[in-house]
């Protein structure tokens, strides 16, 4: 029997832990361990270590840090400017041409980094600037801006993916084909709305023809990256992980030798940055892990998913409710934590009722690019805000929650049509 005791303990400490400022991941893990010692023999402590070592000697953890070095390869080698100017070279005069091209080059840095804030930061560089400057409105651009960056998280390869994969056993590369059509629908979305809402003045004349061949040929190699990543996967040349691999190899190779936008001096910081990025990602995903042990150990995740599963409403009404628990967890922890919190509790339960293990991931990293982007939490806000530190922040958040209606709507189609997620798998 679960004691109600234990629940309110593991929360309460995590909430007062995460009100006086304490990072997430040591509030999720001392959480965890404050609970169990609590209110528990010490000897479960045991189950920490064990927990731990079998879930990140997984190989597809491996991926993570791999995914962060790429997307710091490219941050660095200026790829993104040279994706922005390629994509924009060619919609300049068409208006909404640069919100389109922008909502373009989101979606594909997302097709290469998997990372939403790596995607604002990288591409909301160049994009935001553009777009004020052609009179764009505020809400506009920074709609676009956190919409378009949090593809990242949705569009393979995506870290989040990787993550459901590595805790619900599904196939990471299938995965990674179901995210394809709902982000480019978002992604479509996006785009038409631009087009409709941009100024007039948008409209720019047209670039020469050997003005936009030269500008699009330099951005060829950063094209061929998603090709040579997700296209290695699906024609099953090399693994989720062995793909991030090749591509961080791929992306140091056209960054040195190609564009010579990094120098061999550059390696070691980069290197460094990607430690950083990697270890914050890590030390989140640990303290997530212990927190889930310290929940299987009260009994709270058979607890719950025995209730459900005795409930006497139809399976989409369960649904529902994660959704909406998934909807409130945004509003106060990142996507990470969220999904490794909820996995092993949810993903059963949806097993159980007869969900695709494939459609059920994407129905839950659906819901995480809503949680990048609400308040106050929403790391795609602050991504922006760092790119325009004198924009209150109360404006850029005013922008930008209108735009989660488009995500909305993808999250409602691929729920009442399933096949929109699994037809490429």
């Amino acid at each position: 029997m679960i004691s109600l005791s234990s629940v309110a303990v593991l929360i309460g400490v995590l909430f007062l832990l995460l009100i006086i400022g304490v990072p997430i991941s040591f509030a999720l893990g001392l959480s965890g361990i404050i609970t169990i010692i609590t209110m528990m023999d010490t000897m479960y402590l045991n189950q920490i270590p064990l927990t731990l070592y079998g879930s990140l000697s997984e190989f597809i953890f491996v991926a993570i840090p791999l995914y962060v070095l790429m997307g710091e390869i490219l941050f660095q080698g200026k790829s993104g400017q040279r994706l922005f100017s390629a994509t924009k070279a060619w919609m300049h005069n068409i208006k909404g041409g640069t919100g389109a091209a922008s909502v373009i080059s989101y979606t594909f840095f997302a097709a290469i980094v998997g990372s939403s804030m790596t995607s604002v930061l990288t591409i909301g560089k160049i994009a935001i600037p553009e777009m004020i400057k052609e009179k764009y409105s505020k809400e506009l651009t920074y709609g676009l801006s956190a919409i378009g960056g949090s593809l990242g998280i949705l569009i393979p390869p995506s870290i989040p993916l990787i993550i459901y994969a590595s805790l619900s056993g599904a196939s990471p590369g299938k995965l990674f084909m179901a995210g394809i059509i709902p982000g480019l629908a978002i992604a479509l979305l996006l785009i038409i709305w631009a087009m409709i809402n941009a100024p007039k003045t948008s409209e720019l004349p047209s670039l020469e023809w050997t003005e936009r061949r030269k500008i699009t040929l330099s951005a060829i190699p950063e094209f061929l990256l998603p090709i040579l990543v997700l296209g290695g996967i699906y024609a099953g040349i090399f693994t989720p992980t062995e793909a991030a691999a090749v591509g961080a190899v791929y992306a140091l190779f056209i960054t040195l030798f190609i564009h010579r936008s990094i120098k061999f001096k550059d390696i070691l910081p980069i290197l460094v940055d990607s430690v950083k990025t990697s270890s914050m990602l890590l030390s989140i995903v640990l303290g997530a892990l212990v927190f889930g042990a310290a929940l299987t150990l009260i009994g709270l995740p058979q607890y719950l998913s025995s209730a459900i599963m005795d409930l006497d409403v139809a399976p989409w009404v369960i649904l529902l409710i994660m959704n909406l628990i998934w909807l409130i967890m945004g509003f106060f922890l990142e996507v990470v934590s969220i999904m490794l919190i909820t996995t092993p509790i949810f993903f059963p339960i949806a097993v159980a009722l007869g969900f695709d293990p494939i459609w059920f991931g994407i129905i839950m990293v659906l819901n995480m690019e809503l949680a990048v982007i609400t308040p106050p939490i929403g790391m795609n806000l602050f991504a922006i805000k760092s790119l325009v530190p004198n924009e209150s922040m109360g404006t850029i958040i005013k922008g930008t929650l209108p735009f989660l209606v488009f995500v909305v709507i993808v999250l409602a189609l691929v729920w009442i049509f399933p096949s929109i997620a699994l037809v490429l798998t």
